[in-house]
């Protein structure tokens, strides 16, 4: 079937474009100290951030209604989105820039490359915009394309600056920036001449696309909260050094991903499709693929780790190897975020969207002062339990509430 279909060639995709950071490894760890790739996972860290205030997540948007409107109707709400996404990416720059003034470094970043974020985050909400069009198109060979060539680029500018012109950590930023804006272009270009832009200002519109999205800037923020704080609490609990080294254990454990984000990116647009009109044997269906994906992403998370700590010694330096004892605490925590990821569909579906901000702000509320405490007791790896943890509390919270006000025929004996 078409489900089945999608999520192999997103798995395909998002396998060799997940593949070209792990080749990067090698380079990255031998040309940078413990305590440069550490400072470049801090750096990718705030563009999370700021990505979550500029961007809203409002790319839900397409997804929400694309069914549901004509497509002279959904160019027009991408239009008003675009004009939402730069007014806020000016917003943001300008705050930046002021706060530049008082502030020499935020987080051993300097300020000079703070200034960047802004754009690095716009130009990746513009692209990302494009990609969920192609993923609600189901066009996913398109979307893989468009992902594992922008990842290509980033990668071949890091390598070259990082090998032949010495660039340092500031490598991967600035291929980060050049494939950005190459593919900003490219994405504006493609919607455009397809008929998903229309520059028609609608203030109902408008405010229909803020409804829905800025109350998933506390659930967008509190996920990453919960994603990337533990490695500002080692930063300064422990040590940058410490940073790096936890972070080529995180890469190897966030590998789950992509078999979760795989099938999510197919299952979405099947999901809301077939909501539209739901029957019991569709929400019959839909109750036996999230148990076979559940049941597949923790077994798939013992297999990974296992498979990672054994090749962790080939492909990264020396200076790296103690990363393993975080790898299997990792892949587990992002098993249980796929579960997570499965219940989010429901909130946005029935318009309860302000619950996924609650949810998200609790528990990463929790993942703070489980940091705190676990790294104090045990080190580092007290931040991977830390993770464990308010995954689960935000996944149950989500599953409860979506049980209680969207029921599923979750007992299929009955």
């Amino acid at each position: 079937m078409r489900l089945i279909k999608d999520s192999i060639i997103y798995l395909s995709s998002s396998i060799i474009n997940k593949s070209i950071p792990f080749f990067l490894l090698p380079i990255l760890t031998n040309y940078l100290s413990p305590k440069e790739y550490g400072l470049l996972s801090i750096f990718l860290i705030v563009v999370t951030f700021y990505s979550a205030f500029i961007g809203m997540n409002i790319n839900i948007n397409v997804s929400k209604n694309f069914f549901k409107c004509s497509k002279k109707e959904l160019s027009i709400i991408i239009g008003n989105i675009l004009f939402i996404l730069f007014f806020s990416f000016i917003l943001f720059f300008i705050v930046t820039l002021i706060g530049s003034i008082y502030i020499d470094t935020v987080f051993s970043i300097p300020k000079k490359w703070i200034l960047i974020i802004p754009l690095i985050s716009y130009m990746f909400m513009v692209n990302t915009l494009n990609l969920t069009i192609l993923r609600n198109e189901e066009k996913a060979l398109t979307f893989g394309i468009f992902e594992i060539v922008n990842t290509a680029t980033t990668m071949s500018i890091t390598i070259l600056l990082l090998v032949c012109y010495k660039f340092g950590w500031q490598s991967q930023v600035i291929g980060i920036l050049v494939s950005y804006f190459i593919f900003y272009i490219v994405s504006y270009i493609h919607m455009y001449r397809r008929g998903y832009i229309t520059f028609k200002i609608n203030s109902k519109t408008a405010k229909d696309i803020l409804k829905t999205s800025l109350p998933l800037i506390p659930h967008v923020l509190g996920g990453i909260v919960i994603t990337v704080s533990d490695r500002l609490f080692i930063e300064h609990m422990i040590n940058l050094e410490v940073v790096g080294i936890y972070s080529v254990g995180y890469t190897f454990g966030l590998v789950v991903i992509l078999f979760t984000d795989a099938f999510i990116k197919a299952w979405s647009p099947w999901f809301y499709k077939n909501l539209v009109n739901p029957t019991d044997k569709k929400k019959r269906q839909i109750v036996k693929y999230t148990y076979a994906y559940i049941a597949a992403i923790f077994l798939l998370s013992i297999l990974i780790s296992l498979a990672a700590e054994f090749l962790l010694p080939y492909v990264v330096d020396e200076r790296y190897v103690g990363a393993k004892i975080y790898i299997f605490w990792i892949a587990l925590g992002y098993a249980i975020h796929g579960i997570y990821k499965i219940f989010y569909p429901y909130l946005v579906h029935i318009n309860k969207t302000a619950f996924l901000g609650f949810s998200s702000v609790f528990a990463a509320v929790l993942n703070l002062i489980f940091n705190y405490v676990l790294i104090d007791s045990f080190g580092a790896i007290g931040a991977a339990y830390a993770t464990i943890l308010a995954f689960i509390a935000s996944s149950l919270l989500v599953f409860s509430y979506q049980n209680r006000n969207y029921p599923m025929p979750w007992n299929l004996k009955k």
